[in-house]
């Protein structure tokens, strides 16, 4: 029998993956992708009879995209078949299975995507890897350039990467003759340094985007896997891998290498890891799912099973208006922002001296030596103050090159790059000052 399932993966080999594409483009005999997203990056498939999505998808512009690659024959349908695997429900269940977020999550995308929404593009946020792509563009183009002419056709005022100072412009040429990809002629004019050369001179070059890069987690010296990672990370962060709990010791981002050891009690963490971030209005969404009567009619029978269990327990917690689940060992935060504002919320907790990381809906905080009641007293703190300078809420952080030449960024430009691109601190502030306001206002009704 010929074959008729091809994976197509970042880390295969490129005969592996061109045998896939091959195999999906012709007709005479079916073909079955398993893949990640690489085959979303400009790759030309044709037409696929169905596309079957495992667990939610990273954004509703995601799904919507590979929803689009069905249905293109004419007279065709674009078909989705989307799948949640879910635990069993039992007394030492997480909140993420108790309210069974990843179904609840898939069903909330879909109903944004029916209805056409899809995630806005971060258009106010500081490119600055895209900056270095046409700073080696200019060059090549022209054969050269000074300083004064690439600031000006690139940074000046109606330029495209307006907001860049002379002085940070100045530093960002100087790191990049340190990395080699520039150098300077004796006239003052730039040219290609020997590994920017053998860059540009690449096919690859040309694209602007990465994808996500994979870590691998490592436990004592033995790999267990690997994970694709899309939030900041930190030593002593729990992580779900494998059915598993597992904190975080060590973070080489050179190895692309997460060292962990095996966590011991307190509840799983929400975080599992996994590529793709997910907006406020799918977060949003979700509540409202989980707080509606309505039975969405594309949900099959077990997943309106999962849609009521979530609900009961949703309101068997009240969490219509608690903000607040103590685990035990940690706190989860019940924010239901997208992942910019609670990875904010998160570093503003790190402040104050505790272990906070963006989990699921919200932000999980590891109370240590505190009790559930001196989060919410910190939380009160961090609404009466105003946030810290980018340096400084971002110390301690790991994993924040993201975009395709990060890693040729002086260190404080790669901090304003991923906060803009990737914090929400205005959120994460309005909801914080929402719900000390809110507190305020019971203690006073209280007091009458």
């Amino acid at each position: 029998m010929p074959n008729e399932f091809w994976p197509h993966h970042g880390n295969l080999s490129k005969e592996i993956r061109s045998e896939t594409e091959a195999a999906l483009k012709q007709k005479t005999v079916p073909a079955t992708a398993v893949c990640t997203n690489t085959l979303e990056l400009g790759i030309d498939i044709g037409a696929v009879k169905s596309i079957a999505q495992i667990g939610p998808p990273p954004s509703v512009a995601s799904l919507r995209q590979r929803l689009g690659r069905s249905g293109r024959r004419k007279g065709e349908p674009a078909i989705l078949r989307g799948y949640s695997i879910e635990d069993a429900v039992g007394p030492k269940s997480s909140l993420a299975t108790e309210l069974r977020l990843d179904t609840v999550q898939f069903a909330a995308m879909l109903a944004l995507l029916l209805e056409g929404w899809f995630e806005p593009p971060a258009t106010q946020g500081a490119h600055y890897s895209t900056l270095i792509q046409q700073i080696l563009s200019y060059v090549a183009q022209n054969g050269g350039a000074t300083i004064a002419r690439l600031y000006g056709a690139l940074c000046a005022p109606n330029a495209p990467f307006t907001g860049l100072g002379k002085r940070e412009f100045a530093e960002l040429i100087r790191h990049l003759g340190e990395k080699e990809l520039l150098v300077q002629d004796s006239s003052g004019e730039l040219l290609h340094g020997s590994v920017g050369e053998r860059i540009v001179n690449h096919y690859t070059f040309y694209a602007a985007f990465a994808a996500d890069e994979e870590f691998r987690i490592v436990s004592g010296g033995k790999t267990l896997g690997s994970l694709p990672i899309s939030q900041m990370l930190m030593e002593g962060q729990r992580i779900l891998f494998a059915g598993r709990t597992w904190q975080v010791e060590s973070i080489d981002e050179e190895q692309k290498t997460i060292v962990v050891v095996r966590a011991g009690g307190g509840a799983p963490p929400l975080f599992s890891g996994g590529s793709g971030r997910t907006h406020t209005r799918v977060r949003e969404r979700m509540r409202e799912l989980l707080e509606s009567p309505e039975v969405p009619a594309y949900l099959d029978a077990t997943a309106k099973k999962f849609l009521a269990e979530a609900r009961k327990n949703y309101g068997a917690r009240d969490l219509a208006h608690a903000v607040m689940v103590d685990q035990g060992q940690e706190v989860q935060l019940l924010t239901w922002l997208g992942d910019a504002a609670n990875e904010a919320l998160a570093c503003l907790y790190r402040q104050y001296g505790y272990t906070a990381f963006a989990s699921g809906p919200g932000v999980e905080v590891v109370k240590g030596q505190a009790q559930a009641d001196d989060v919410l007293a910190t939380l009160s703190d961090i609404a009466a103050s105003e946030p810290p300078a980018i340096d400084v809420l971002l110390a301690d952080v790991s994993n924040l090159l993201r975009e395709k030449w990060d890693w040729a960024l002086p260190e404080g430009l790669v901090r304003i790059s991923y906060t803009s691109l990737n914090l929400d601190l205005g959120a994460a502030m309005h909801w914080a000052r929402s719900v000390n306001q809110s507190a305020a206002v019971k203690d006073d009704i209280g007091n009458r």
